[in-house]
This record gives C-alpha cells, sequence and structure tokens, in this order.
C-alpha cells in the first residue's frame, strides 16, 4: 500500500490516512459533505477518484439513506429468490409492505455488518482508512442496488404484481420481454457492483485479489439474512 509523507515533519503515514500521526498535520484535502447525486454520477465516471473522495470525506451525508434502499432491494430480491407468494400465501399489499420492513429490519443492517466484517478482516492490509469512511464507500460501491429499487422493482411490481414473487404462472410467462430486459438490467446492476468492489479493494487494500474477499463475506452475509428474512417470514 503506498504511503504519504507529511511535509511538515516528514513522518511517512498510510496511504489513506487525512492527518499525520506524528503531528496532526493535515496530510491531503478532503470535501467537507459529500452530494449524493453528483457523488454517484461522478462513481461511473471517475470511480478510483470518487472511491477515495467518500473514503476522505468529512461528511458522508447520504450513506444510511443509500443503505436503507439496498436493504430494500435486497429485501425484495430475497422475496423473488424464494417465490413469496406461492410459498408463504402472502396477500400482495402484505408482501409489499414486507419487502419494505425486512429490508429495514434485515437488510439493513446486514449491509454495515458486511461492511465492518470486511474492515476488521481486512485491516492487516493497513491503508489508513477510517472504519466510517471505508462503511461509505462500501455503501456507495453498492449504490446499483439502491438505484435497482428506485428504478426496477417498482416497475417490475407494477408489470407484474404477485406473480413476480410466483412461480403460478412465472413471470417470464406472463410478459417474457418485459421480464428478461428488467432481468438484464438486473444482471448489469450486478455486474456493476462487483466492478465497483474491485476498484475500491485497488485503492484500500492495494490489489485487486481481495475482491474475492469482498464477494465470499457478501455472500455470507446475504445468505444470513436471507435465512432470518424467511424464518421471520414463516412466523407471520
Amino acid at each position: 500500500m503506498s504511503s504519504i509523507k507529511c511535509q511538515v515533519c516528514n513522518s511517512d503515514n498510510l496511504g489513506l490516512a487525512v492527518r499525520c500521526s506524528s503531528c496532526g498535520s493535515i496530510l491531503q484535502d478532503s470535501v467537507k459533505a459529500l452530494d449524493l447525486f453528483t457523488t454517484v454520477f461522478d462513481i461511473w465516471r471517475y470511480p478510483d477518484a470518487t472511491l477515495k473522495k467518500i473514503i476522505l470525506a468529512t461528511h458522508r451525508n447520504y450513506s444510511f439513506l443509500l443503505a436503507a434502499l439496498e436493504g430494500i432491494g435486497l429485501s425484495f430480491l430475497t422475496l423473488y429468490i424464494v417465490k413469496a407468494a406461492d410459498i408463504y400465501s402472502i396477500q400482495f399489499g402484505r408482501l409489499l409492505l414486507t419487502g419494505t420492513v425486512l429490508g429495514i429490519a434485515v437488510f439493513l443492517p446486514a449491509v454495515y455488518l458486511f461492511g465492518v466484517v470486511n474492515f476488521v478482516v481486512l485491516r492487516v492490509w493497513r491503508s489508513g482508512a477510517s472504519m466510517k469512511g471505508f462503511l461509505s464507500s462500501v455503501i456507495y460501491s453498492l449504490h446499483p442496488i439502491a438505484l435497482g429499487a428506485v428504478l426496477l422493482v417498482p416497475m417490475q411490481v407494477a408489470i407484474f404484481g404477485s406473480f413476480l414473487f410466483s412461480n403460478n404462472p412465472p413471470p417470464q410467462v406472463i410478459n417474457p420481454v418485459s421480464f428478461y430486459f428488467l432481468a438484464f438490467l438486473d444482471v448489469v446492476f450486478v455486474i456493476s457492483v462487483f466492478y465497483l468492489f474491485l476498484r475500491l479493494a485497488k485503492i484500500v487494500f492495494g490489489t485487486r485479489l481481495l475482491l474475492i474477499s469482498f464477494v465470499v463475506l457478501l455472500s455470507g452475509v446475504f445468505a444470513v439474512a436471507l435465512e432470518i428474512a424467511k424464518r421471520i417470514m414463516l412466523n407471520k
């Protein structure tokens, strides 16, 4: 991992440190607050520079909002995977409410847990990034899931209704063109998440090889959250 030299005391510091560990002098500029739409837009244009800006920012105003939307997106993905309308016999209105509640109560904490576990496990690659900075960079890396929750999930629900979460009949039978087009966009969003993780791993840890750690830990946390969500639905 690259280091940064203090211009005041000439001490070496970790590459993502904001202040010198010896004299406390400011090592590199950081923005005071992030603008949500500008930051998301810049991630797609300049991923490395923007992710670093997120890590170094003083205030990361919209991280919780993004994480909440990501939790809701993951929740509705869970309802789709388990075909909740068939297995749990949940009425459509209750299905939508369940997806929102599970998103906030189960998958929102899972998003933060994923970031914390990554930070703790990979701290050996000391980079100087703070816990809050790293968590925010992870949340912004997951922002395609939030975009899916805002843009794709409402369209899918409007087109397929409760059949989106059912196999009787499956949604691809009802409207195959819309289903496969929206499914393609879902895949693009998922691939973009892995791409942003790759960039983040390179910035924070100095190697792309740690992308596999992100994938494994994300899969593990999601599997646990999925099991919790299933048990909650079964008890309703």
